[in-house]
Parts: structure tokens; C-alpha cells; sequence
């Protein structure tokens, strides 16, 4: 397995075509709703995707009382940062961090406890909490419609100390040998709005030159600007295993006819499928610029991640190549 053959083999196969390293697995987010009992919200949190996650971080970035997630992936679409939009509500959380005095000065290994409406909820601040992460130095409790809670730590070297009672919505660093809590000042942020799914580009950007291929496998620079000739263009994201993409071609045929409009077409199937696509094209949407991704698979990662995109997906541009709207599913007959 260490051979010099193997190792270009396993890349080739891996990273060049894209194959996957857990078995194309799903990421799963699983919600606790009491007694030991779980409910697999994957889907519904935008969490589900057959990408190679190899670390994750629950951070609250944005600072609002909740922890958000972090994943980073060995390929393709490196990170994901997914915005938890559930939590934040209120006062209901408790955000802490620690400093030693005695030992390593983060206190690594402190075990808090927090005691609030009648329950208690035990964490270790640990830096290293997962395959090649490193966890963010601090701990956030979810105190629900508790108003205030009392806290504990045990300190790596077996000391416990008491802090009293806090109110909740609070973030408090927790000082070794004080005894009382310090506040420290809030940081809220905002965080970007995410691209939508699948796609490089948002509303109001301009997409940018592509390099493709034509029907005949002659690699060419795509300017949609160039190509719209001072008219509105639709750029469909198709695929001729697409059933759906296959019915809307003669809707998107008239629509480049009446000449109101440019239509460009983008096949999204692999190169070998390349003439096949070109056949399918010239028996339902003849006429119609169309170009193909390059070998390798290559040509659209400045617009499109292939692996979300759900197909079909038309761009609506203006003249200057700028996308004014996202359309998804088939086009509807005008």
C-alpha cells in the first residue's frame, strides 16, 4: 500500500475524479427531545450532503448565544459553516470561559457544571474535542426559560470552586482561585448570507467567462456578456439524465426563437457524455448555443458546485451578464 504506484493510483482515483473516501455518507444533525431520544433534522437543516467531512467545530461565531457549525471537508467544497437560527432567543444561555491560575493557564480539562430550573448540565473545556479539531475556548449552556442558574467549576487540579448565581444571558470569564464571576463585553456579528445551494454566484453578480467545450470537443472561452448581444440571457444548468431538464428544452427553444431573449445551454453530464448530450440537443432544442464541460470534469467550478446543484437551475441575466434572478426547477411555458 505504500508504493509509489498505489499512492498515485488512490490520488488519481480519489481527487482527480472525485471518488469518495467515506462511501458517499451523509452528514447527519440529530436534535435531543428529552429522554435519550433523538430526531435526525438533517435534511431540514440544510446539514445533508454526501461530501468528505473530516473536522467539525460548534463555535458560536456570530455570538448570539447559540453555537453554530463549522466543517471542514478533505475535497471538493472544503467548508461549510452552517448558522444556528434556533437558539438566541431571549436570555437563554449562558456563555463562560475559564483562566488558571494554578496549571496551564486555559484550563484544559475543568469540568463546569451549571444548576438551572431544577436541572444540572455538566461540560469539559477541551481543546481537542474531535478528529483534527481544536474546539474554541469557551462553553455556552442553553438555560431555556430558566432566568438565572448557579455555577461550579473543577479545576484541572482538583480544586472546586463555587461562583455563585448567575443571570442568564450572560458571558462570564471564570477566574481560579476568585470566586466571582467577570463579565466580559458581547461581540455580536452577522454572518454572510450563504450562496444558494449549488451555485458561485448570488443575486446582482456578474458571471464570470467560462472555459468549455462545444459539441464538437473544442475547448472555447464562454463570455455570456458576449453572448446575450444586448439582450437578457437565460442560462440553463442541464443534464440528459434529467427528465425534468429533457421536457423544459422545447420551453427554452421558443423562448431563443422570439429573440427577446438569449437562451445558453450548460450540460452538466460527464465528458464521455458529451455527443450523446449534443444529440439530444439537436433533436429538441436546435439552434440553441450549447457548450460541455471539459476533460476531467472541469470547466464550471467558477459558477456551479456539481455535486449540490440540483438541476435544472436557470439563471436569469441581464445584458451585462449580471444575474437578476435564480430559477429552479423547469422553466414554466410562457
Amino acid at each position: 500500500m505504500g508504493s509509489a504506484s498505489y499512492v498515485t493510483r488512490h490520488s488519481t482515483q480519489m481527487f482527480e475524479e472525485g471518488r469518495s473516501f467515506s462511501g458517499n455518507e451523509r452528514f447527519k444533525l440529530f436534535f435531543g427531545v428529552g429522554d435519550a431520544v433523538f430526531e435526525d433534522h438533517s435534511a431540514l437543516g440544510g446539514a445533508d450532503s454526501n461530501l468528505d467531512g473530516r473536522a467539525i467545530l460548534a463555535v458560536d461565531f456570530d455570538d448570539d448565544g447559540d453555537e453554530d457549525l463549522f466543517i471542514h471537508n478533505i475535497q471538493r467544497e472544503r467548508h461549510l459553516l452552517f448558522e444556528n437560527l434556533l437558539g438566541g432567543r431571549g436570555n437563554g444561555f449562558l456563555k463562560l470561559r475559564l483562566r488558571a491560575t494554578a496549571g496551564q493557564y486555559e484550563a484544559i480539562g475543568a469540568t463546569v457544571t451549571v444548576k438551572a430550573g431544577g436541572r444540572s448540565v455538566a461540560q469539559v473545556l477541551s481543546r481537542g474535542a474531535g478528529f483534527a479539531s481544536c474546539q474554541a475556548p469557551e462553553l455556552v449552556f442553553g438555560l431555556g426559560a430558566a432566568e438565572s442558574a448557579t455555577v461550579s467549576v473543577a479545576w484541572p487540579g482538583g480544586f472546586r470552586e463555587d461562583f455563585g448565581e448567575v443571570r442568564a444571558g450572560a458571558r462570564l470569564l471564570l477566574v481560579e482561585g476568585v470566586g466571582k464571576p467577570e463579565p466580559f463585553a458581547a461581540r455580536t456579528r452577522s454572518l454572510p448570507d450563504p450562496l444558494p445551494e449549488g451555485l458561485a454566484v448570488r443575486v446582482g453578480e456578474r458571471v464570470p467567462v467560462l472555459r468549455l467545450v462545444d459539441g464538437d470537443g473544442v475547448e472555447t472561452e464562454v463570455d455570456v456578456r458576449a453572448l446575450a448581444d444586448g439582450r437578457p440571457i437565460l442560462v440553463n444548468l442541464w443534464g440528459r439524465f434529467c427528465a425534468p431538464c429533457i421536457a423544459e428544452l422545447p420551453t427554452l427553444a421558443r423562448i431563443h426563437a422570439d429573440g427577446e431573449r438569449r437562451v445558453l445551454l450548460l450540460g452538466t453530464d460527464a465528458p464521455s457524455g458529451r455527443a450523446a448530450a449534443a444529440n439530444v440537443l439537436a433533436k429538441r432544442a436546435p439552434g440553441i448555443p450549447a457548450y460541455y464541460l471539459r476533460a476531467g470534469g472541469e470547466g464550471l467550478e467558477p459558477l456551479v458546485d456539481l455535486v449540490r446543484l440540483p438541476i435544472p437551475t436557470t439563471l436569469v441575466l441581464d445584458a451585462e451578464g449580471v444575474v437578476r434572478e435564480i430559477i429552479r426547477g423547469p422553466v414554466e411555458p410562457e
